[in-house]
């Protein structure tokens, strides 16, 4: 005898694909991993606008080697029916593709893909394999918080970058100052008590910084940590410094 029939709906978060849309323009690809169904998975990925011609099975990848699997990590956006160990291979082969790669996930077959990303992102109503494996937690389940983080990340990155550039530059140009002054003049022009006081007065012109706006390019695309362009940048404008140093250093030898 026929009972009844129960369905089961899991409906999408209404800012799913604007979020999925601003990462994207971050540079961020977004990517679907996933124990069900390819129909289910395909259908997922058209409604929150990821272009997944072709959704990749856990049995088409099985016997794929490291390097064909590589090739098809990168090309393809959604893969289905696959195993926690897959999940870990399409990260290792992202990795090894020269990817840095995020991973969220809140589910126990999760734990292996968070722990083995360059990071690990789980929910607060996550499982605790999950949260345990994640490097960190966000406690709204919402890709929109993912965007922000990044928006919010590289803003934080560019202004460190600006506060490394004009204190690297400031230093070398006192020491340049300083040495240029033992060599020419006949007597000290400034104490130490008076080179740690411009120090002082320095610093607090650099309190703005962090609040300070970024431009567009600098939110769009990943900032890198680069000693030789905080050298280069030292290099040109430590030597500019230097001569405002020495103007004042010349009116009191003269």
């Amino acid at each position: 005898a026929f009972e009844g029939l129960c369905t089961f709906a899991d409906p999408l978060k209404t800012t799913a694909a604007a979020a999925i849309a601003r990462l994207e323009g971050l540079g961020v690809r977004v990517k679907i991993l996933s124990g069900d169904d390819p129909v289910v998975v395909g259908r997922l990925a058209a409604l929150v606008g990821i272009a997944a011609t072709k959704v990749l099975t856990g049995a088409d990848i099985e016997h794929l080697s490291a390097g064909a699997l590589r090739v098809q990590a990168d090309k393809a956006d959604a893969f289905a029916r696959l195993s926690p160990v897959q999940k870990s291979r399409l990260i290792l082969a992202l990795q090894a593709g020269g990817h840095v790669v995020g991973f969220l996930g809140d589910g126990i077959n999760d734990a292996p893909a968070l722990k083995i990303a360059d990071v690990g992102l789980s929910v607060d109503g996550g499982t605790d394999v999950a949260r345990e494996a994640a490097d960190m937690i966000l406690l709204q389940s919402d890709l929109e918080v993912v965007a922000d983080g990044v928006e919010q990340g590289r803003r934080t990155f560019s202004n460190i970058l600006k506060y490394v550039r004009m204190g690297a530059s400031s230093n070398l140009g006192n020491m340049l100052s300083m040495a240029i002054a033992s060599l020419l003049l006949p007597f000290l022009p400034m104490l130490p008590a008076q080179i740690l006081l411009n120090n002082l007065l320095y610093d607090v012109s650099e309190i703005g910084i962090p609040f300070d706006r970024t431009a567009p390019g600098e939110v769009q695309r990943p900032q890198v940590w680069s000693l030789r362009g905080i050298a280069w940048f030292a290099a040109l404008m430590g030597p500019l410094s230097s001569i405002f140093d020495l103007l004042p250093f010349a009116g009191l030898f003269w």
